[in-house]
């Protein structure tokens, strides 16, 4: 693919414009995207949600959502347009997008991993304008039919939910496992809705958010706990006769300066050589999680290594498959 193809823009649209940082506003002068490319699909925007991403971007904090933007990429809407290479959708057809798509080139790109190509495009970011407008223009492999069954608003929320749906397919859930979800907010609880599908045997959530425990037990967690109250690794050994959970979904990030809210520990017994903990187990001493794939490593001689991995020591050996790069991804690896 290389790089994006530049969109045209012939007539305007309305559009939630953060035209700086600390600077969101409604705008009816914004360029409206054209169709440009064979495989382009025109959508007229019936609903988009507001993610964590947008208020970061707001604040100055976000790495690749960067002021001025149209931003938004959890979108439901109608197709208007399509390109002359469009084969499965036609004006009228109901759909969601997913919001970024990879190189289709590099190492990542060809294992599967196009969510940490280090050339990912992502929708409301890098000059491709987002769902806060009321037209978005997306290749044709990104769209998905939206269920007649489902409203807009429900649509909308399918991208962030299948955050949680990747996450639980690929950590080998039964029902003879026991979970501890991390974070409580809209991504924790996708990975409460998904993980609940496979009737683990226990799912336990932590929070510092009484009001996000709350909604965790009304859609269905029963052990709940606020860390910041609670000692949640008692409460954890607790609930497991002291054998601890089998798998720990991550969804918060802690920053240095922050307390001790959570504690997440994992032994020797449950790491490989090539693993990689894309989040950090614990959380203790404040290690940093961001998008450019800050985690915990499993090196050769079985030690950790935290942190970026382009910035690893030199001589470290990280033993992945194939030809994976030491280095890891440079590019933004989520929202």
């Amino acid at each position: 693919m290389g790089e994006i193809i530049p969109v045209l823009y012939l007539n305007i649209l309305r559009a939630g414009y953060f035209e700086a940082v600390g600077i969101a506003e409604f705008r009816d002068d914004m360029p409206e995207p054209q169709i440009e490319r064979p495989d382009d699909v025109k959508i007229r925007i019936r609903c988009c949600g507001i993610c964590g991403s947008e208020i970061h971007a707001f604040h100055g904090k976000h790495p690749f959502r960067i002021p001025p933007i149209v931003s938004g990429h959890e979108v439901a809407g109608d197709v208007v347009e399509v390109g002359t290479g469009v084969t499965d959708f036609a004006p009228g057809d109901r759909v969601v997008v997913e919001p970024h798509y990879g190189c289709g080139e590099c190492w990542y790109c060809r294992h599967g991993l196009y969510n940490i190509c280090p050339d990912k495009k992502v929708l409301g970011s890098g000059g491709w304008s987002g769902g806060l407008g009321e037209y978005i223009v997306t290749p044709e492999k990104t769209v998905v039919r939206l269920a007649g069954s489902l409203s807009y608003e429900e649509g909308a929320l399918i991208e962030p939910v299948a955050n949680g749906m990747y996450a639980v397919r690929n950590s080998g859930i039964t029902p003879r496992s026991t979970i501890a979800i991390i974070g409580a907010g809209p991504i924790g609880m996708g990975d409460l809705l998904c993980a609940k599908l496979y009737n683990p045997r226990l799912i336990v959530m932590a929070d510092i958010s009484d009001f996000n425990l709350e909604k965790a037990r009304e859609m269905g967690c029963m052990h709940t706990v606020n860390s910041r109250k609670e000692d949640l690794r008692a409460k954890i050994m607790e609930l497991t006769g002291g054998e601890g959970v089998d798998m720990t979904f991550e969804q918060v990030a802690v920053t240095e300066g922050d307390t001790n809210d959570y504690y997440v520990e994992i032994t020797g017994d449950d790491l490989n050589e090539g693993d990689v903990i894309r989040a950090t187990a614990d959380l203790t001493q404040g290690v940093e999680t961001s998008s450019s794939g800050d985690g915990m490593q499993v090196m050769e001689n079985g030690d950790l290594y935290v942190g970026d991995p382009s910035n690893m020591p030199e001589g470290t050996v990280i033993m992945g498959g194939d030809d994976a790069p030491a280095g890891g991804p440079g590019g933004p690896g989520g929202q």
